[in-house]
């Protein structure tokens, strides 16, 4: 699993705007990356460069080609790139669509929609192309006034899109992101226990603040969520030695733990024998 945008800035050029959680980021062929478990947390506006990108939401799967022009809200992904894949990346927070909203789309009809909608696509333009443009070259060079710049490009794109949505879907899918719909606390720690978050992560994932969340979380299953983690993740290993022929090594990662040893030790504090042991023992 990889979490984006953090695990894409080491490898590729990127910019962060100043005053609001937002990147630039772009990929190129030189560091492809290919990932079948996809946490993104930040929506994300994508321009595709060249080649193509399958992206995968749920049962839905869209192909991007070159020319093609995505928004995807934060949320779980499967993305498989064409070895050929170069694109552009803004990641924004609902702060950001909220400002845009209010800045040139203050008041309209909003449609009512379903609840699990896939990610909008869209086709470039000429203009949207010089946008584009702009920005990768203050995102490789970065000068003066660059983030601003950076964040105006964002803005023209969005409106790009707006102008050509006759049918105000995509406002009313931008002014539901940002309606402040809180996510179901089981569901999501039940969906997300094996996934290496932080609390920060989670508040923000869930739709809250770090206080918010960990009071909520702590008055609904009396106990923080770091501890009701680790100890899903250890009910979550059991099973799998119980029911799976996977190597011990395999049940422990896919439970959330990053160190065999360590898993090894807590598991047998917590069951009074080793995962080996346990394995073993269903065996004979």
């Amino acid at each position: 699993m990889i979490q984006i945008p953090k695990d894409l800035l080491d490898h590729h050029s990127h910019i962060r705007l100043r005053l609001s959680d937002m990147y630039g980021i772009i990929i190129d062929k030189k560091r492809p990356f290919r990932c079948d478990d996809t946490l993104q947390t930040a929506h994300c506006l994508e321009v595709i460069l060249t080649g193509a990108i399958d992206v995968r939401y749920g049962s839905y799967v869209q192909h991007l080609a070159a020319g093609d022009i995505q928004f995807r809200r934060r949320g779980n992904y499967q993305l498989f790139p064409s070895d050929d894949y170069t694109s552009l990346l803004i990641f924004m927070e609902n702060e950001f669509v909220d400002y845009f909203l209010e800045s040139h789309v203050p008041e309209f009809k909003q449609e009512k929609l379903c609840a699990d909608l896939p990610p909008f696509t869209f086709k470039t333009s000429e203009f949207i192309k010089a946008n584009v443009a702009q920005v990768m070259q203050h995102i490789l060079q970065p000068q003066n006034y660059s983030r601003c710049i950076v964040k105006f490009a964002a803005h023209q794109v969005l409106l790009q899109i707006l102008s050509g949505d006759q049918s105000k879907t995509f406002a009313s899918f931008l002014k539901d992101l940002v309606s402040n719909k809180k996510v179901d606390l089981a569901y999501f720690m039940e969906t997300n226990f094996n996934r290496q978050l932080s609390i920060a992560d989670m508040a923000k994932l869930t739709g809250r603040s770090v206080s918010a969340f960990k009071k909520e979380f702590t008055d609904r299953f009396n106990t923080t969520p770091v501890k009701w983690q680790f100890n899903r993740r250890l009910e979550y290993a059991e099973y799998q030695l119980k029911h799976s022929n996977d190597p011990v090594s395999l049940v422990a990662y896919s439970s959330g733990f990053e160190n065999i040893s360590h898993f090894s030790k807590v598991y047998k504090q917590k069951f009074g024998a080793s995962p080996k042991s346990a394995r073993n023992e269903l065996v004979s």
